[in-house]
């Protein structure tokens, strides 16, 4: 299992997290998303090794927010 974490620079409120987690969930491989709105932090498990963190951040990006890997 691999962990990928990053950070969702204008991630709001409680609906922009929903939406940000219903999208990574339905990649494949990916076990749980585990979202803190306060920190603003995403963090991914996933068994999939075709996925990489570009794959995620780009999945988020494309749905119009700014990602910062820490």
């Amino acid at each position: 299992m691999e962990e990928v974490k990053f950070e969702v620079k204008n991630m709001e409120c409680k609906s922009c997290a929903n939406a940000i987690e219903k999208k990574l969930k339905s990649m494949a491989g990916v076990k749980a998303v585990d979202i803190n709105l306060q920190k603003k932090m995403i963090s991914i498990q996933h068994d999939n090794p075709n996925l990489c963190q570009d794959n995620f951040t780009c999945a988020v990006e494309d749905m119009g927010y700014k990602v910062q890997v820490v």
